[in-house]
């Protein structure tokens, strides 16, 4: 896909604290994701592992796990804690530790490869900005893993092969080396200015990845690898980042998927399901009114997961 340039006033939010930070929660509006730091029993791990800017990762060590999928190197490794809450863990990015988080399922099976949901939350002055994300871990329930990157600064960096893309990278690499990962099933979830980074990383890590779903940013990036499926959302009415950012980043999915320019309806309403696209490449739709920039928890976890569970 040929990716299109965002305009100043898209950029400007990107490097704004305010973009996607508009209440005392930072979700920007009345999304209900929740606080880390309210969150019960936040366990703080260290799984280090360092990589160096740009570099595309790869993994290694997979095999096949009992659920038929692609299993990384963690498969079979010994579970050293808890499940059902947000772990808090560490890595070496070219020699700045970035704090992540992990949400295992409860019921964790190390024998079975999850697919694995990587977060990137909207710009935030909070101390736990990576809760300022879609909780698609209530719709998830016992079947993936879920990873919330945190941002050094209030908002991500969508320089192409910046920092925050070898901290994926990075996060990558820690997951599939302590989790029993499926390498065929990684997605990617973003709100605001980390929707603008979920896009970016379609981009530059296409290859790596089975899909993406955002809401409110479009896309940023060039030189695109690989091709993925898409769920966009975003509301008509959004002051903060206009439609015309998304509706971009969809025509340019729309146009590499082959999809055709009919729709179906795609659970939950009011999303639609292009028609046409070639086979595993789906592209869907959501646009809302009267929402504003907001997190639209409602509606995106359901779609965010729903999209995810039929790729």
């Amino acid at each position: 896909m040929r990716p299109t340039s965002p305009s100043l006033a898209l950029t400007a939010c990107l490097l704004a604290t305010a973009c996607g930070n508009g209440s005392t929660d930072g979700t920007g509006g009345t999304g209900t994701g929740g606080s880390l730091s309210n969150a019960t029993g936040v366990t703080s791990a260290t799984g280090t592992t360092t990589t160096t800017s740009g570099t595309q990762s790869t993994s290694s060590g997979t095999s096949s796990s009992s659920s038929g999928m692609m299993g990384t190197a963690g498969c079979g490794q010994a579970l050293s804690e808890p499940t059902g809450q947000w772990n808090a863990k560490a890595v070496d990015v070219g020699g700045t530790m970035r704090d992540y988080f992990v949400y295992l399922p409860a019921g964790y099976d190390p024998a079975r490869a999850y697919p694995v949901v990587y977060q990137f939350h909207g710009c935030s002055t909070n101390p736990d900005k990576e809760s300022n994300n879609v909780p698609i871990e209530t719709e998830s329930k016992g079947d993936a893993i879920i990873v919330r990157g945190r941002a050094v600064g209030n908002c991500w960096d969508t320089s192409n092969n910046g920092p925050d893309v070898a901290f994926f990278d990075a996060m990558v690499t820690a997951i599939d080396a302590g989790y029993c990962a499926d390498a065929k099933h990684r997605f990617i979830a973003g709100y605001s200015s980390g929707s603008f980074m979920t896009h970016l990383l379609a981009c530059a890590r296409g290859a790596e990845l089975r899909g993406v779903a955002s809401i409110a940013g479009g896309q940023t990036g060039s030189n695109c690898t690989g091709k993925v499926a898409a769920l966009l959302i975003h509301d008509a009415n959004d002051p903060t980042v206009n439609i015309s950012a998304s509706q971009g980043a969809r025509d340019q999915y729309l146009a590499a998927n082959g999809c055709s320019m009919t729709t179906t309806p795609f659970d939950p309403a009011p999303c639609v399901a292009y028609d046409g696209c070639a086979a595993g490449l789906p592209v869907v739709w959501c646009q809302t009114a009267g929402k504003g920039h907001d997190r639209q928890d409602g509606l995106a976890a359901p779609a965010f997961w729903n999209f995810f569970s039929t790729l």
